[in-house]
């Protein structure tokens, strides 16, 4: 069966094609990006690289032609991305794909803390709910590694400020990710089915800075803010208030539960255990220490 994965030179659609190729033959694999120069290396083994650019739908019809099911993974662009989403799906029904898997996010729900990089998902998932192709959605934990770079500034400081409170933040590597999104399209049954993909833990901020101690051999204090403190220092020590807001949004979030899930589905997909947040933290030691 032939199989699209989009966005396949980024850090999940690559990881995604590895899983694929070892899966299923390379000529069922047609990877689509905007820098098929990325991806040179992968059109050595076999795989077809077609340019496209979820911006410029007319690309589209080309770079999904032929294809039979997709993995339609989310963009960045926050603010344009429903529109982006929505000509990828539009441009695989008249390629004739019959089923869209999509990586979606935790709690896609109205009135998100974070907003649209919440929301937006949730728009998603019901323009692709509301077509005459089958679909599966994944639902995204925050992805593991996105805690190495803020690591590393606490370890370096010795402090990690937080407005989160005790809320918990479930995790999830993008190894994982890849592996159960590769298992939807290659084995039957997942038609229809929305799975929250998580490892097996939910950490504290507390938690988390005892990982940090441990894995870094520095002492990590926690420090706890209110949303309104936390966005002050931040803007003080440089970030732009946009940002500084969306750091005090997503601590909120954590606060208010909306990240506390932990879910089987990941394991019984792929008949493996999630790798936990302190195996990625220790995978990047490296990068831990990188300000120090």
């Amino acid at each position: 069966m032939s199989t699209i994965v989009t966005g396949a030179s980024g850090h999940l659609g690559r990881l995604v094609a590895e899983e694929l190729l070892e899966r299923s033959p390379a000529s069922e694999l047609v990877l689509v990006t905007r820098h098929p120069e990325a991806l040179q290396d992968l059109t050595a083994r076999g795989a077809t690289v077609r340019h496209g650019d979820f911006d410029a739908p007319h690309t589209l019809p080309a770079a999904f032609a032929g294809g039979e099911q997709m993995l339609l993974i989310s963009t960045l662009a926050v603010g344009r991305r429903v529109a982006q989403h929505q000509a990828a799906i539009e441009a695989a029904v008249a390629a004739g794909v019959e089923h869209v898997v999509y990586t979606s996010f935790l709690n896609p729900v109205p009135r998100h803390p974070v907003g649209p990089v919440a929301t937006e998902h949730g728009q998603t998932e019901d323009i692709l709910r509301a077509t005459k192709v089958s679909w599966t959605i994944l639902r995204n934990a925050t992805f593991a590694e996105l805690q190495v770079q803020p690591g590393a500034l606490a370890v370096a400081g010795g402090k990690l400020y937080t407005n989160a409170g005790n809320g918990r933040l479930g995790y999830v590597s993008r190894h994982d990710v890849a592996r159960v999104a590769a298992t939807v399209l290659t084995t039957d049954g997942h038609e229809e089915q929305t799975y929250d993909v998580t490892s097996g833990e939910a950490i504290s901020q507390s938690e988390l800075v005892d990982l940090l101690s441990e894995v870094s051999g520095r002492a990590v204090k926690l420090i706890q803010l209110g949303d309104r403190v936390l966005t002050w220092g931040l803007t003080r020590n440089g970030a732009p208030k946009p940002v500084a807001k969306a750091i005090a949004a997503f601590g909120r979030a954590i606060r208010e539960g909306y990240y506390e899930v932990v879910d089987p589905a990941a394991t019984a997909i792929t008949g493996q255990s999630p790798t936990t947040l302190r195996d990625v933290l220790i995978a990047h030691r490296g990068d831990l220490l990188t300000y120090t």
